[in-house]
């Protein structure tokens, strides 16, 4: 039986009426931060003391589709010394997701020459990456007000471009069944379809937790029709065990385009994003001191070619084989083919052909070209000095190419632009961060006051010498209150390995609110009113009799 638009509409009538299920929408919860408790400084840009309130505004000003066209990037971070420099580093890059894409040469294979470096964003890690990074790589914030989330919700479940989505996610999942020998009934299709709907949603996992459902690839195509612009995602192609075996293929690498809207309508630069680890990232440059004036048209270029078969990145979802089609029908008979795939690109971003001489691709294996990475990258650290010290020695393990490509690539533009916003946030960062970046130094001069391990982890505290003082000298009010109770939480039991005095007893045995000794002779543990004041053990014993 075929499965028409008006069929999933009959079927999952809950589609039009489903809404926002977290109670409060992203408008009133945006009021700016009162001002009389102040945060600590965090890591991340948007989260310096000085820009909470920067950051709310921010989202009630941006939450419009005029804003969707900002691309974020890092300033000139050349200027600084080398030390505050590596501290940044640390503070804004996912250096493990740099490292390893570009180790297994996903990522800033192109860097040679001219062309520029990309950096992934550190990212909140809480189910919710995928819109995090988007946020970050427009505006320099996460999406910590789910905003995004919930407007990713609402496309999925009652948007104008919800039967359209849900017929290209069929489409090419039907693919993916068929190579794993699978096919679904209709109604396996629309509970599939509602469990990508109810993924998307902004309520955490469960009551306990603060995280949410991590995201699949029909997400970011609805994200792209969402912010109006294409997403290219770099990633790796296949998950790897610790030997290097490759276990899994990695779906999420490739191109996204707003295929249901107009051209005309989207911005023309991408948004570039990272995944590894089952993680997002957003990938920004570093400003130069060389770039364009503010408002230039140039922007830099980035490769659209994969860089271990020479064709270009997939395009997911392209197909979409309209209301009326018969889903019994072969799939072949609408072919996807490579050229209208480059066609379709170039509708909607600025493309061009660009000749990369042998010195600036940088796919190679002979060795000469693992020297000339080795130094290449040298020249990187200019903008980002230690990562791109400590990424060289990598490039001797990276894998050989499967087949060779010619030297006139596809490209697209890239151009990037700051919010105001943005600008007065990354000021008020760097200021924050100099500020942690004396107090680190200063306390590895004088030595770390504390150090706590677990297995080969450490994490640090510094002590507050002036309140350690204080509390030294607050009289003991009770001195044998503290040596005779014990802990006493919910129904559990705990072990009384002392004698209590005449007086502790008389204390515990008048006190209706408080547990008394077991009523077992002997018995040196703690009975509750529950178990009709006998230990957990001893009533446990008496139930058996």
């Amino acid at each position: 039986m075929a499965l028409h638009d008006t069929a999933i509409n009959s079927l999952v009538p809950s589609y039009d009426s489903l809404n926002i299920e977290n109670g409060t929408s992203s408008a009133s919860s945006l009021e700016p931060l009162s001002n009389t408790s102040t945060k600590k400084l965090a890591r991340g840009i948007s989260r310096a003391t000085e820009n909470t309130d920067i950051v709310t505004h921010a989202r009630l000003k941006l939450a419009g589709g005029d804003t969707l066209e900002f691309t974020f990037s890092l300033p000139d971070l050349s200027i600084y010394p080398d030390d505050f420099r590596e501290f940044l580093e640390k503070d804004l890059i996912e250096r493990g997701c740099l490292v390893s894409l570009e180790a297994a040469g996903r990522l800033n294979w192109w860097c040679g020459g001219k062309h520029r470096v990309l950096w992934p964003l550190a990212t909140t890690g809480d189910g919710n990456c995928l819109l995090h990074a988007a946020s970050l790589g427009m505006w320099g914030f996460h999406d910590r007000e789910l905003t995004l989330r919930e407007q990713l919700h609402t496309t999925l479940s009652n948007g104008e471009f919800r039967l359209a989505l849900f017929r290209r996610w069929r489409w090419r999942q039907m693919a993916l069944n068929e190579a794993a020998g699978l096919k679904y009934t209709e109604a396996e299709w629309v509970s599939e379809w509602q469990g990508i709907v109810d993924m998307a949603s902004a309520n955490p996992r469960n009551q306990m937790s603060t995280s949410y459902q991590s995201l699949e690839e029909v997400h970011i195509l609805a994200l792209a029709h969402i912010l109006r612009r294409t997403i290219i995602v770099v990633a790796e192609t296949m998950l790897k065990d610790s030997e290097g075996v490759a276990i899994a293929p990695i779906p999420f690498g490739g191109i996204y385009l707003p295929f249901e809207i107009a051209p005309e309508l989207c911005h023309r630069t991408p948004l570039l994003l990272a995944y590894h680890s089952a993680h997002f990232s957003p990938l920004v440059t570093v400003d130069s001191s060389s770039d364009p004036r503010e408002g230039s048209l140039e922007g830099y270029s980035i490769p659209l070619v994969d860089p271990d078969t020479g064709s270009l990145y997939p395009v997911h979802f392209a197909v979409d084989p309209g209301p009326d089609w018969v889903w019994s029908a072969s799939q072949e008979l609408l072919p996807c083919k490579k050229e209208d795939m480059e066609i379709l690109i170039k509708r909607y971003l600025d493309c061009e052909y660009q000749i990369f001489s042998v010195d600036e691709v940088d796919r190679m294996v002979e060795p000469d070209s693992i020297k000339h990475k080795v130094k290449q990258l040298n020249s990187v650290a200019k903008q980002f000095g230690s990562i791109g010290k400590s990424v060289s020695k990598f490039w001797s393990k990276r894998p050989k190419p499967n087949s060779s490509y010619g030297d006139t690539l596809l490209c697209v533009r890239v151009r990037s632009r700051r919010h105001q916003y943005a600008d007065q946030m990354l000021q008020n960062y760097l200021e924050s961060a100099h500020d942690r970046y004396l107090q680190d130094c200063k306390i590895s001069d004088s030595g770390t006051p504390l150090n706590y391990g677990a297995g080969k982890s450490k994490f640090y505290t510094a002590c507050d010498s002036n309140s350690h003082a204080s509390v030294s000298k607050l009289p003991a009010t009770n001195p044998n209150k503290d040596r005779d109770s014990t802990l006493y939480l919910s129904r559990s039991t705990f072990y009384n390995d002392n004698i209590l005095s005449e007086e502790s007893k008389s204390h515990w045995n008048n006190n209706s609110d408080c547990v008394k000794n077991c009523r077992t002779v002997d018995c040196k543990f703690f009975g509750s009113p529950q178990n009709q004041y006998y230990c957990s053990q001893c009533w446990a014993e008496l139930r058996r009799l």
